[in-house]
Formats: structure tokens, C-alpha cells, sequence
């Protein structure tokens, strides 16, 4: 897998501001009318998405994690508008074979913050299961190749796309205590875009988060 600079950095990162404060201001928007507020913290298992062109990886589940803040705008009784502001650690484990039958382990790994976007239904209007879909919009803020023999480290940044397009599925579950709540949630995070540039090849990420948390209702 050959990787080159196009000197794109500078394009990219003015699009990532311009973006970034478009998301801010959403965000912001939706925490004055917001009906309640949540913080998270958990696990995710996380794993790269080789095209065919990158035979000579073997793709393994590499554990990270995820912590944040969301908001919730009530519709009715049920059903929600939801935005969230995430950091995460994700990456990948790999065999990178370099002659036949020897492979050398290596770690993928990348911080990004995230801005994932919800419409969720509720099933009932106290404890109750939900479910939630949306679209995602990722700022990578970091992008490393780590060989774990020789401690070595490859920093890929100059390769890796700075935003990229994610869809999420969610299902949760909400325990209320008066005005407080506790929830749990599973989600099914995959990245639309390659996050690749320079190369022939496409890599994207998918990942299943166990989020847990609290919720305040305002």
C-alpha cells in the first residue's frame, strides 16, 4: 500500500473549521431548546474495512473507547431529536504479511471528535426500551501505524482525510429515577467515506459501542 501527500492539508483543514462551526452552532441551538440533557462514557470494538487492493492485511478487532455529552429535543411524548459531541479512540489490529507465511502484527490506531445526529422513537413514556438512526459527521484528529515488535510508529495524518461521513444504528434502554434517568445503549457506527487519500485503496471503519450514562430531564 503506497501512501503519498497530494498537499490537500491546508483545503482540508479550512473545510474542517467552516464545518466544525456549522456543527457548533447546531449543537448550540439545540442545547437552548433542549428538554434534556446526557452524558456517556464506554467501550467500543472497532475494525478496519480493507478494499480488495490491500490483500496483505489480515483485519482484526481492536478495543477502544468513546465519552460525551448529548442533548434531546422532545417532539411528543415518544419520540426525540437527539445530537451528540464524542471523542473516540478507535483503530484496528492487523497481520501485515511480507513474505509467504511470516506476518508482522500491527495497530492501527485514530482519535477523532464526532458529531452523530438522531431521530429516536421511545417505546413508552417511563422505563422503555428505544431505538435511534442517524447520519454522523467525523473530524479525525489523529491517524497512527504502530508496529508493536519495534515500538515503532508511522504517523498516517497526511494520508487520512479529515472529515468523514458515519451512519449510526442505536438501541437503548432507560431507566428513569424522578427527573434523572440511567441508560444503556448498543451502536452499530460505520464510516461511509474512505478516509484514505494518495491510494488506489479504500479503508473505511465500522464499529459496535456499549454506551453508558445518565440523562437529566429538563
Amino acid at each position: 500500500m503506497q501512501l503519498k501527500n497530494k498537499g490537500n492539508c491546508a483545503n482540508f483543514s479550512q473545510m474542517s473549521k467552516k464545518i466544525l462551526i456549522m456543527f457548533f452552532l447546531l449543537i448550540l441551538i439545540q442545547v437552548v431548546q433542549a428538554s434534556e440533557i446526557k452524558a456517556m462514557v464506554g467501550p467500543n470494538w472497532n475494525k478496519y474495512l480493507f478494499s480488495s487492493e490491500i490483500d496483505s492485511l489480515a483485519r482484526q478487532q481492536k478495543t477502544g473507547f468513546g465519552i460525551g455529552l448529548g442533548w434531546a429535543l422532545a417532539l411528543n411524548r415518544k419520540m426525540k431529536l437527539e445530537a451528540n459531541a464524542l471523542f473516540n479512540e478507535k483503530g484496528a489490529n492487523a497481520a501485515l504479511e511480507y513474505s509467504p507465511e511470516k506476518t508482522i502484527p500491527v495497530l492501527y490506531k485514530n482519535t477523532s471528535i464526532s458529531f452523530p445526529f438522531f431521530y429516536k422513537y421511545q417505546f413508552q413514556e417511563n422505563a422503555s426500551p428505544y431505538v435511534a438512526l442517524g447520519p454522523e459527521f467525523v473530524f479525525i484528529l489523529s491517524h497512527h501505524l504502530q508496529f508493536p515488535t519495534n515500538g515503532e510508529k508511522l504517523d498516517l495524518s497526511d494520508n487520512t482525510r479529515k472529515n468523514v461521513l458515519a451512519f449510526n444504528f442505536v438501541l437503548g434502554y432507560e431507566y428513569p429515577l424522578g427527573r434523572w434517568g440511567l441508560f444503556v445503549e448498543i451502536r452499530y457506527n460505520r464510516w461511509l467515506s474512505n478516509f484514505l487519500t494518495g491510494s488506489a485503496a479504500s479503508v473505511k471503519s465500522e464499529s459496535v459501542t456499549i454506551m453508558l450514562g445518565g440523562v437529566y430531564h429538563l
